[in-house]
């Protein structure tokens, strides 16, 4: 289970909007300035995330929570959002050099036809599993205290 701290932000009935905060690479390692994650956490470091999650628990403004969601689900959806375009483009080249026999402008093209088309599958493939419940993330526990180090909301 990967799991994240937040805090409540809003209760709406069954649905609970969750505040989490974007950290920075972990720093633990000496590559953090040569890391590719270290990089990229400069850009989006301290960005607040809002995810709305379905939760039975009795929570109230500004509870603090632990949220996960299952390993395999971030694996499968990764490999469908990176693999289905990839896969399609090189299946589409192949189709159209050894059974087509375009020219290589022609491959490239219907190549990157297969491309749209894996984007395509992989868009409707995440809106239907946008609603399946292991691909959802889930309130673990609500936390007692103030565990976690989140900066307290922008006061208006």
């Amino acid at each position: 289970m990967i799991e994240e701290y937040g805090r409540v932000i809003a209760v709406k009935g069954e649905n609970v909007w969750i505040e989490t905060t974007s950290k920075t690479g972990c720093g633990k390692c000496s590559a953090e300035a040569g890391c590719g994650q270290g990089f990229l956490a400069k850009f989006n470091s301290g960005k607040r995330n809002h995810i709305r999650i379905k939760s039975e628990l009795a929570l109230t403004l500004d509870d603090q929570v632990l949220i996960g969601i299952p390993e395999d689900a971030l694996v499968k959806s990764s490999l469908l959002i990176y693999g289905a375009p990839l896969l399609s483009f090189i299946l589409f080249v192949v189709i159209a050099d050894n059974l087509l026999h375009l020219s290589e402008p022609g491959a490239i093209a219907f190549g990157l036809f297969g491309l749209v088309l894996g984007f395509f599958l992989a868009h409707i493939c995440s809106r239907w599993a946008k609603g399946a419940v292991n691909y959802q993330p889930v309130i673990l526990k609500k936390l007692s205290g103030n565990p976690v180090c989140m900066s307290p909301a922008p006061s208006a």
